[in-house]
């Protein structure tokens, strides 16, 4: 064989072989984009699923959004409700404070009234016994003459009045600023002024007598108030002007029930 015949049986051999190396190489590559043209089909199919799927979302983070608003809104009473317990606590609180000064403010009272019923109940019983009778009887207020009697029953002779009229008290002369005691256990009845007998205190000496002593000063006690036997009610004082002629004098005046009653005979 010439050696041109050689070189092109060599040039078809090296043809054939690269054919053959070509169709090989078509037919990997041809199976092995199959895969690809399904995984292209399947992504081609994917994106409506996933835009099923993204229209899908939307709508549950839509939900999962109102949800949030529902709970928001839910939390919003929450908040009213802690608020309503707070603005009740201080109402409890001021009710509280009320009720804490309102029991302080009673107790006092009670304190007080409890105080009065103890100095109510000390003075009833240092009281003395205030139980005068028909055979009871008195001490002199004052030591003294008497310048006028007592009569109910024939008229007495005034000298400053220059008349006879009844007389139902005596009158004990005696010097301005005497003290002036009380002729038995009684309690003050009244502290009054009077024309004619000037300052004139009452006493009650129970069982219905009263002692009146009349024409004094610097009264020592109140109405109301107990007296014992002895004590000093006060002091005589310048004669009125009914009592001017007889000088300074003690009037005293013993009833019972009202009516005038002769101190002579309950004197020692």
């Amino acid at each position: 064989m010439s050696k041109r015949n050689k070189i092109r049986v060599a040039l078809s051999s090296f043809l054939v072989l690269a054919i053959v190396v070509t169709c090989a190489a078509v037919y990997q590559s041809g199976s092995k984009s199959t895969p690809n043209e399904k995984e292209l089909v399947k992504n081609e199919e994917n994106p409506s699923d996933e835009a099923m799927t993204t229209e899908e979302k939307p709508e549950e983070e839509s939900q999962d959004a109102n949800t949030t608003q529902v709970e928001g809104t839910r939390e919003v009473p929450e908040e009213a409700d802690t608020q309503a317990e707070a603005v009740q606590e201080p109402a409890e609180e001021q009710n509280e404070s009320a009720d804490a000064s309102a029991a302080e403010n009673t107790q006092p009272e009670a304190d007080t009234q409890d105080a009065s019923a103890e100095v109510d109940n000390q003075a009833a019983a240092m009281a003395p016994d205030v139980n005068f009778t028909e055979s009871s009887l008195m001490e002199w207020p004052v030591s003294g003459q008497v310048v006028i009697d007592y009569d109910m029953e024939h008229t007495v002779y005034f000298p400053t009045l220059n008349e006879y009229k009844y007389s139902p008290a005596i009158a004990i002369s005696s010097e301005v600023d005497t003290p002036v005691a009380s002729v038995a256990n009684g309690q003050v009845v009244s502290v009054e002024e009077s024309v004619e007998t000037g300052t004139t205190v009452t006493v009650d000496l129970g069982n219905g007598y009263q002692a009146i002593y009349g024409q004094l000063k610097d009264v020592a006690f109140q109405p109301e108030q107990y007296v014992e036997a002895g004590a000093t009610l006060g002091y005589v004082n310048e004669p009125t002007k009914y009592y001017t002629k007889e000088g300074a004098n003690l009037y005293f005046e013993l009833k019972k029930d009202g009516s005038p009653l002769d101190p002579i005979q309950y004197l020692p």
